[in-house]
């Protein structure tokens, strides 16, 4: 179980990755961030989507 602060931490980083997504020019880094930004994603909707939360 993530406590909220970490949860809080995710969403913050999670709009940082997808800020570096748009300024990337590079398409290999690019894709890399995508997947970071899926990961991360995946992460923060699990916990929000616990029943026992």
């Amino acid at each position: 179980m993530i406590h909220e602060s970490e949860l809080t931490i995710f969403i913050k980083e999670l709009g940082k990755l997808i800020d570096e997504y748009y300024k990337c020019s590079e398409e290999r880094i690019k894709q890399e961030i995508h997947q970071d930004i899926q990961l991360l994603s995946s992460v923060i909707y699990s916990e929000n989507s616990d029943p026992h939360v």
